[in-house]
């Protein structure tokens, strides 16, 4: 068993994929504590970060970055690619670059996967979430992979997810399948809360990281949208398949995942090991009116578009 080696404050941490939604909380929260942070993104831009490596693939830097970090936040990856290399490209290249940049330093690597990722799944984002966790656990470092299935963003800080269950100008929100699909929405920030505490603490290991409450995906749309009675236009599951051949952005793999992959396993021991208390979805909306009617702009997901 890896000896438990984890980080103290003011260490030096790298971020891939730095400019998404996730890594625009986590890194002030990182500053705070003292920390320097390098962020790793495709395209140049200001991302509050001590170091920005652009192009970060095909950087030089950023491999110097990844050698000399005390510990690395694993981010990158995308749910909805255009095709199986797009998948292989975002979810799995960018680990084993991450892997191929490691020396023999003693590091620990926070990776985000998904729920249900499997190298057995023929769902490709699963599958190639799976291999990159069977990348990461080889490697001898000290890995704490988090499965985490939808992530939603709080008050006035929607994400692309979130948008998918909001309504448009009074029209029906689009539902894939019949929206009686399982799902355990999980907090942004509890995402970043536990990572946090994670490159201090808690054992290496790969853990479940669900929200605390169990509900439809029907439940969830009234929920986002504050409204009991809240207009869904249901797409037959047989029609999926070609309808995500014919919507641009749709994806056939992210169909796949929200017609039978949004459930995950209930995980309050992951929380309570790493000292983190869940945050109830219903709990956090309803303290709000409209809390993602009016949503700021949004900061990209943590794919690697970006």
């Amino acid at each position: 068993m890896i000896k438990n080696m984890a980080m103290q404050p003011r260490g030096k941490i790298v971020i891939t994929s730095a400019n998404c939604a996730t890594a625009g909380l986590l890194i002030p929260r990182l500053r705070e504590k003292g920390y320097h942070i390098t962020g790793l993104i495709r395209t140049p831009a200001a991302i509050g970060t001590d170091v920005t490596i652009s192009n970060w693939m095909n950087s030089p830097a950023a491999k110097e970055a990844l050698a000399a970090a005390d510990g690395i936040i694993h981010l990158s990856g995308d749910a909805n690619a255009k095709n199986k290399a797009a998948y292989a490209e975002a979810n799995f290249a960018t680990t084993k670059q991450v892997t191929d940049s490691m020396n023999k330093k003693q590091q620990r690597i926070i990776y985000l996967s998904y729920a249900n990722a499997s190298i057995d799944e023929k769902n490709l984002y699963l599958h190639y979430k799976g291999e990159a966790e069977r990348l990461l656990l080889h490697t001898g470092k000290e890995v704490v992979i988090f499965r985490c299935p939808v992530i939603i963003d709080g008050p006035g800080r929607a994400s692309r997810i979130d948008d998918l269950f909001i309504a448009k100008k009074g029209k029906a929100v689009p539902v894939l399948g019949n929206g009686l699909q399982k799902i355990r929405p999980l907090y942004r920030g509890d995402v970043v809360n536990i990572i946090v505490a994670a490159l201090e603490k808690g054992q290496p290991g790969v853990y479940e990281l669900s929200g605390p409450e169990e509900m439809t995906v029907n439940d969830l749309i009234r929920l986002a949208n504050q409204n009991p009675n809240a207009k869904m236009n249901h797409i037959p599951a047989w029609i999926v398949p070609l309808l995500s051949r014919l919507v641009p952005g749709l994806s056939p793999t992210f169909a796949d995942l929200m017609l039978h992959y949004t459930n995950s396993v209930d995980s309050p021991g992951t929380f309570r090991e790493f000292g983190v208390l869940p945050t109830p979805i219903t709990s956090l909306w309803h303290s709000y009116k409209s809390p993602l009617l009016n949503p700021r702009p949004p900061l990209a997901p943590c794919r690697e578009s970006g």
